[in-house]
């Protein structure tokens, strides 16, 4: 917007001349008070009633200020730009310098104003409130028009360095909007409200740094903050952006963070030891993880009493009212990095998206499948993994304008996927210097953008919805001034994010038929630079495996593979992009599942030696667990030998069992055989061994020798017989005795 020089008028005071080095968000604007807009009711230029501006002032210099007072700033005058009636207007009007010329402080009133009624030293701040009557608002903007104005607040003082003149000492910014009463349009906006975090675990599964939990948790933190925001919403329809993992991890900390155990799912009908968090008593409980059915936990590392479990006990509390009441958009468990994940590992948006939050099942809570990036990128590929039907939210910087046109699309579909397209120009916020991203900086900008969409709109067409991520680092204090200038202007109405895409929004007229090509959209380099390391999929990749693994060894009655695979899910969100620790943490991980999954293994011989091409032998099959298994057997050899085991093979806890194993060799020979165990799915749970097993044609030999001997044997009992047979018919001799001497012949 071009620099404007402006003579002062009556009642109205010239802004002074900008100073080109000062930039929004610059440490080159240093002015010495620092002003605030932290409630403007209405948030539009009224036909009638009075504006009321209410806010703070800070001295940020090193001096003491006097005679400090506050004007109202009108963009308004004969040599100002036009209302604003586009979105690039409105974008371009955010980059300007805080001292760039956009319109007149009015001075006229006396009540128009606020003098503080003190000196202000160093670091000093006082809250200021005026109202603006219409007879002074039809003077200062005498013939509105539709579009979107400027309006300030100037803060103008003394200081023993700068004196007392009529340059601003301090400037607060942002936009006005106005449309004339007989406007017919109006425009369905969206509120989006994240809830997402950096979930960590350590090797033994409980959360690390927890200060920054307690932090994140607190009112003014980036979990605590948005739910704080949402939640003082009134009646107005919200839209809850939210990782499944959040409430199972926030369950956690209210359970004392404990360490991750391997024990018995409760039954059903088994009493909750302790109450629901939600109901102010102990953490445990329905929302805990798994509810009555989890017992994957083990001993608390947190005291019962520590300030974490405390802000997460709170935080469930609300978040169980916020959620139970409004409208959620579910995130992939765990928010993985899809964009990182869509070539590296690609079933990842699968799992995630099968897999449950156990606190929101306590609950109750059901959502829409959404699929989004915190800052609104996702590549081609990603989008493409999206088979689910899930909606898509992405951000207008997507959409580049050669392709797209000027202004990018509000919706359309990938397929049979819904597309919404966030405003990134919303939830940049106001211009400054003000906190651009302060709840009615917010508010303004969201109403800005929907009077120009109205204006955008020709003839009969109905104007394009509006949908905003609120940033997580909103402050909650301004919540209530955000919801309530919303409430009671007839061309805005606001709707949840289901709402918005089956009916009458991006769902509906040309955003139905408009088929976006992922290919067109813009991903840049940077972002691409950005995402999470294939080497952290690929240990959340291991690590999923080997849960599953342990899962299927223990059976139904545990549910300790559920909560490796959330970890490793939680392990890939986009929250670790920077994150150098995230591959090993998950290796630890692993190293914890794998030491398990070790402690169940076999003992072969070291040779076996069969009498035939078929026989059998044992192997020593050892459980170290404390909880029984149940596992396989494979065998792998050539294709001359089979090898069979007796399986299943279901070990009690801490026990060893001796498994017979069949072999059938196909012919004589030395065949090696690589034993190991696996689960029911054949996935091997880490230990194997080989062995030798020597098989020959010696036992047909020997029966061939046994038959042969039989056969001469009853050959020689056949002759004996038939001769005793042949003599019983002949006289017996008599026999002669050697004693007695023959007789003499006579003589």
């Amino acid at each position: 917007m071009a620099t404007l020089l402006l003579l002062a008028t009556a009642g109205l005071t010239a802004a002074p001349a900008p100073s080109a080095s000062a930039t929004p968000g610059n440490k080159a604007y240093d002015a010495p008070l620092e002003v605030t807009i932290d409630d403007l009711t209405p948030g539009v230029l009224p036909a009638k009633g009075p504006i009321t501006v209410r806010g703070t002032v800070t001295n940020v210099d090193l001096e003491t200020w006097t005679h400090v007072r506050l004007y109202p700033m009108f963009g308004v005058c004969s040599t100002c730009a036009p209302p604003m009636t586009t979105e690039a207007e409105l974008s371009a009007a955010t980059k300007t310098d805080p001292e760039t010329f956009v319109g007149e402080r009015y001075t006229q009133s006396s009540t128009a104003r606020y003098d503080v009624p003190q000196d202000l030293g160093p670091g000093e701040t006082v809250s200021y409130s005026f109202t603006i009557p219409q007879a002074a608002l039809r003077e200062a903007v005498p013939s509105p028009q539709a579009g979107v104005y400027w309006f300030g607040v100037h803060a103008l003082g003394a200081s023993p360095s700068a004196g007392d003149d009529q340059n601003a000492d301090g400037r607060a910014r942002t936009f006005l909007p106005y449309l004339p009463a007989s406007t017919d349009a109006s425009v369905d906006a969206a509120v989006v409200v994240p809830l997402r975090a950096r979930i960590a675990h350590a090797a033994d599964g409980e959360l690390g740094r927890t200060v920054a939990w307690e932090q994140a948790l607190s009112t003014a933190g980036t979990l605590g903050g948005p739910l704080s925001f949402g939640g003082a919403r009134g009646s107005a329809p919200v839209t809850w952006l939210l990782d499944p993992a959040l409430p199972d991890a926030v369950t956690q900390l209210a359970q004392g963070n404990p360490t991750r155990e391997i024990a018995p799912v409760k039954p059903d009908d088994e009493p909750s030891s302790s109450e629901d968090p939600s109901s102010g008593e102990s953490p445990s409980g329905d929302a805990g993880e798994g509810g009555d059915d989890a017992a994957d936990v083990g001993s608390a590392t947190l005291d019962p009493d520590s300030p974490v479990v405390g802000a997460a006990e709170s935080w469930l509390r609300q978040a169980r009212a916020a959620l139970s009441g409004g409208s959620v958009a579910l995130l992939p468990y765990g928010d993985p990095d899809l964009s990182g994940a869509a070539t590296t590992l690609p079933d990842l948006y699968a799992t995630a998206r099968e897999h449950s939050s156990t606190t929101l099942a306590a609950w109750e809570v059901e959502g829409t499948p959404v699929v989004g990036s915190p800052n609104g990128y996702l590549d081609a590929t990603a989008i493409r993994r999206v088979d689910d039907g899930a909606v898509l939210l992405l951000g207008d910087q997507m959409f580049p304008e050669e392709t797209f046109s000027p202004q990018a699309p509000v919706g359309g579909l990938v397929g049979n996927r819904p597309v919404v397209v966030t405003s990134s120009g919303v939830a940049r916020g106001g211009p400054g210097p003000d906190p651009a991203q302060a709840p009615v900086a917010l508010r303004q900008r969201l109403l800005s953008e929907a009077v120009v969409r109205i204006l955008a709109a020709r003839g009969d067409e109905r104007p394009e919805p509006l949908t905003v991520v609120i940033p997580d680092t909103i402050d909650a204090a301004g919540a209530r001034a955000f919801w309530t200038g919303l409430e009671g202007i007839s061309w805005l109405r606001l709707v949840d994010l289901p709402s918005l895409v089956t009916s009458g929004g991006i769902d509906a007229g040309t955003a139905r038929d408009r088929q976006v090509d992922p290919d067109d959209l813009s991903y840049p380099d940077g972002q691409r630079e950005a995402e999470v390391p294939p080497t952290v999929f690929a240990e959340a990749g291991a690590l999923i495996r080997s849960a599953r693994t342990l899962q299927s060894i223990l059976g139904k009655d545990f549910s300790i593979g559920d909560t490796l695979v959330g970890e490793a899910l939680a392990g890939t969100s986009y929250d670790v992009r920077d994150d150098a620790d995230a591959g090993p943490r998950l290796a630890r991980s692993r190293a914890w599942v794998d030491e398990r999954l070790g402690g169940v293994s076999l003992d072969a011989p070291q040779g076996v030696t069969l009498s035939s091409t078929s026989g059998s032998f044992n192997i020593a099959v050892r459980n170290t667990l404390d909880q029984p298994v149940t596992v396989r057997i494979e065998a792998s050899t050539d294709r001359k030998a089979t090898i069979k085991a007796a399986n299943p093979i279901v070990l009690p806890a801490n026990s060893r069992a001796s498994i017979p194993i069949s072999a059938d060799m196909k012919g004589p020979g030395v065949h090696n055989v690589r034993l190991r165990l696996t689960d029911a799915d054949g996935n091997p749970i880490g230990t194997e061994d080989e062995l030798p097993i020597r098989s020959g044609q010696v036992g047909v030999v020997i029966w061939v020798i046994m038959g042969t001997g039989a056969g001469i044997l009853f050959l020689a009992i056949g002759i004996r017989l038939v001769r005793r047979f042949r003599r019983r018919g002949e006289p017996d001799a008599e026999p002669t005795s050697e004693s007695e001497p023959e007789p003499e012949p006579a003589g």
